[in-house]
């Protein structure tokens, strides 16, 4: 009988949507002057719709960044100030080999936004990714996902950091529009 080693990374997607009246009550009821997800629940705001969709593909850099922080070798991990989350309007089919969002080149077809306040977060091999698309940002058909991994401090844009670590693709999630915030939540389960 042989015994095998194997390792697997799955990924679930999560993606909470509230409208500019939801975000307007918050606003006035909580003083926030920019709600994320967290505070819609915190405040009892239930999202208008909510979409999940499993599976996801880790690129080969993002394999190779896992390896070198688990023997030490170097490179920025994953952080609330390095690490985004984006969404593009592009189509295709992810591969090993990605670096890059399949969407075209600026803010009208792709996004990437700064991790909430206290994620990422990590439990029992489980780490959750959640980033809130404020109502100027993402407004486009969101039909790819993809983590990435910067400087130790990066901004909100367009473009994709030092490392795109995964990639999903054909997820048709919809039209955000203006005024409109979206949380995309990012599960990672190691096995």
């Amino acid at each position: 009988m042989t015994i095998g080693d194997t390792a697997r990374a799955t990924t679930r997607w999560l993606v909470e949507r509230w409208d500019g009246d939801q975000t307007a009550w918050l606003r006035r009821r909580s003083g926030l002057a920019a709600p994320v997800g967290d505070d819609f629940a915190r405040h009892k705001v239930r999202p208008f719709e909510v979409t999940e969709v499993h599976g996801n593909l880790v690129t080969t850099a993002g394999l190779g960044r896992q390896a070198s922080l688990i023997i030490g070798a170097g490179g920025q991990a994953m952080t609330n100030t390095a690490t985004r989350i984006g969404v593009g309007n592009g189509a295709g089919t992810a591969a090993v080999g990605d670096t890059d969002l399949s969407a075209a080149a600026g803010a009208a077809n792709r996004w990437f936004q700064v991790m909430d306040a206290t994620y990422p977060q990590q439990a029992a091999g489980v780490i959750t990714l959640k980033a809130t698309f404020g109502g100027s940002d993402g407004n486009f058909n969101w039909t790819e996902f993809g983590i990435d991994i910067g400087a130790p401090t990066v901004a909100s844009g367009a473009t994709v950091g030092a490392l795109l670590y995964n990639h999903r693709t054909a997820i048709a999630q919809g039209t955000k529009a203006n005024l409109q915030i979206w949380a995309a939540t990012a599960t990672i389960t190691y096995s």
